[in-house]
């Protein structure tokens, strides 16, 4: 893809603001420009940015936030449109910035300004026409939305690290693997094998967490069992008696063990206060001696000095219900969870056997044989609703060899795909130690020195290790300072920028806002000088870079000028009319 021009139209003016074209291959320096040498006269505030800004919104990206809510921008009704050519196609893309949630494309020849004749989308419409038309990318790719934040650097946040700031690892390391070219969904397909490995973990815990109960609920079904065939041979030969002879009996236990839970929680109940005004006492007693504080002024003032012994005792005492309150303070809290998890424990059963005791004196009152069949029914229900859940636990309990069989069997695919893997990682030698060149000659083209670029493929296969992960890694020397860091994340992104144009005809271009501020003259110029050069002997790629003007020597400037390496200059004038937009639009 090549970027030809940008055009600002004013609907409000009905002309164009301004136009600028840009180098098909090779540098474009984008120059913040001083008016004079007077005192004030500044280069920041002219553009560079907004012009940045701009061609990622014409690309896909949300509106700017500068833009939202300006007069001068609303009032002139701005038009943004970029000329761009693809494949063998030209193409017009532009975007309003009264209209943020739509986009216009028109594929033709010939720029109109009558957005009739364009193609107009939404904004999801238009992000995707970029990505699959545009770009040529699809459902196996990342997206060019995650892409651009690192072909696109921003100004604020995108020269931190080679890295951005709070996205998630897996999809920035497929992201950059992309970008240089490498395997970049290995992660992501073994990830799928590990989240299904984390789903039977799970589900094997739990099974794990009633083993200790599997006995006792074998025991309870078989009772179950036997409880719901006697009340079906109740109602088959209507033996209603004998049921609330039963009904009786079951009563009668029911309400013994209600009553024994009673005295147990009431007695539990006590002991928890007890404990609570064990811990408050300490903390009262500890209070009053922190007063005893006050006794050395006063001894001080009685007899000129606090007696050694006092001061001792003191400190003894104040130190003793300190530990007291630290230690026996935290044995008393930990007895008070303990009782209230008895209480919580016993509280549920006391509700258990309410509900119980209510539906069995039912029976009592009940005398009419439907009735009583009736709740009789409602008690087989009951009964075959406990043991439906038995039986799900038991159930689970006998899957658990399944299940274990299942995670050997992921683990055992885990390894056979990071084994093909590797062998596929193993086939980009070359193309790695490609990359390692070209990182090392933008280092001794910038510094005079060598760096270092290290490419490597995690092959841990655990639970939590990032398996099938390319992690890529560099250092330059003195790489701690803020200039040499941002030169060693432009030559980052140089590196696969420019191995990326010998197998790819769609991201061919790279922006860097601000990232030359920093940096010593001496080593940018050399490193942007370079680049020129490179992509004009290839006659392909366009690297786009903000500069301001004291940050170059005037000779070095002058260099670029005559290569046509600039191709934006904004200054700051008493009419506005050289920023980018040709007017001030911010107060």
């Amino acid at each position: 893809m090549i970027i030809r021009r940008l055009i600002i139209y004013s609907y409000q003016l009905g002309e164009i603001l301004k136009e600028y074209r840009f180098n098909e291959f090779g540098l474009n320096l984008i120059l913040g420009e001083k008016k004079g040498q007077g005192k004030g006269q500044e280069t920041n505030g002219v553009g560079k940015t907004t012009m940045v800004e701009s061609l990622d919104y014409l690309l896909g990206g949300s509106c700017p936030n500068d833009f939202v809510g300006k007069p001068e921008l609303s009032k002139r009704d701005i038009l943004l449109i970029l000329e761009i050519s693809s494949g063998d196609q030209d193409i017009y893309l532009a975007r309003l910035i009264n209209q943020p949630d739509a986009g216009y494309i028109l594929p033709n020849k010939t720029v109109s300004f009558d957005l009739t004749q364009w193609i107009d989308k939404d904004d999801d419409g238009y992000k995707k026409y970029i990505n699959h038309v545009v770009m040529g990318l699809n459902e196996k790719t990342p997206s060019f939305s995650a892409l651009k934040e690192y072909i696109i650097r921003d100004e604020k946040a995108g020269f931190l690290n080679v890295g951005l700031p709070n996205r998630k690892a897996m999809n920035e390391a497929s992201n950059l693997a992309y970008l240089f070219n490498l395997p970049h969904d290995f992660e992501k397909e073994i990830s799928n094998y590990k989240k299904q490995h984390r789903e039977l973990n799970q589900k094997l815990s739990i099974i794990k967490s009633f083993k200790d109960e599997i006995s006792d609920l074998k025991i309870r079904e078989k009772k179950l069992n036997k409880e719901i065939q006697e009340l079906d041979n109740i109602i088959q030969k209507v033996n209603i008696s004998k049921k609330l002879s039963k009904d009786a009996e079951n009563y009668q236990l029911s309400k013994s063990e209600y009553n024994q839970l009673q005295n147990s929680l009431f007695e539990l109940q006590h002991i928890k206060k007890q404990y609570q005004s064990n811990i408050q006492d300490l903390k009262t007693k500890l209070d009053e001696i922190k007063l005893l504080n006050d006794i050395q002024p006063f001894y001080e003032q009685l007899i000129g000095f606090f007696p050694e012994k006092v001061e001792k005792n003191q400190a003894d005492i104040e130190k003793f219900y300190n530990f007291m309150v630290e230690n026996r303070g935290r044995y008393f809290s930990h007895k008070i969870s303990e009782i209230d998890y008895e209480i919580d424990k016993k509280q549920k059963r006391i509700n258990e056997l309410n509900k119980t005791i209510q539906r069995q004196t039912k029976s009592f009152r009940n005398t009419d044989i439907i009735a009583d069949i009736t709740k009789i029914n409602e008690d087989k229900s009951i009964k075959f609703e406990e043991l439906a859940q038995i039986r799900v636990k038991i159930s689970m309990d006998q899957e658990k060899t399944n299940i274990t069989a299942e995670i050997n069997r992921i683990k055992q695919e885990i390894l056979r795909q990071i084994e093909i893997k590797l062998d596929i990682f193993k086939s980009y030698e070359e193309k790695i130690l490609n990359l390692k060149e070209i990182f090392n000659e933008l280092v001794i083209e910038a510094y005079g020195e060598t760096g270092i670029f290290d490419i490597e493929l995690v092959n841990d296969t655990s639970l939590n290790a990032t398996t099938g992960r390319v992690k890529i890694n560099c250092t330059i020397d003195d790489e701690k300072s803020h200039g040499r860091l941002h030169m060693k994340i432009n030559i980052f992104d140089l590196t696969w920028f420019l191995n990326g144009l010998n197998y790819r005809d769609n991201l061919t271009f790279l922006m860097h806002d601000g990232s030359y501020s920093k940096p010593n003259g001496d080593a940018k110029f050399k490193l942007l000088k370079y680049i020129d050069l490179e992509l004009k002997a290839r006659a392909m790629g366009q690297y786009f870079a903000t500069v301001n003007v004291n940050e170059l020597e005037n000779s070095e400037l002058s260099e670029l000028d005559d290569a046509n390496c600039v191709v934006a200059r904004l200054v700051r004038t008493d009419d506005n009319k050289e920023r980018f937009f040709g007017f001030r639009y911010t107060t």
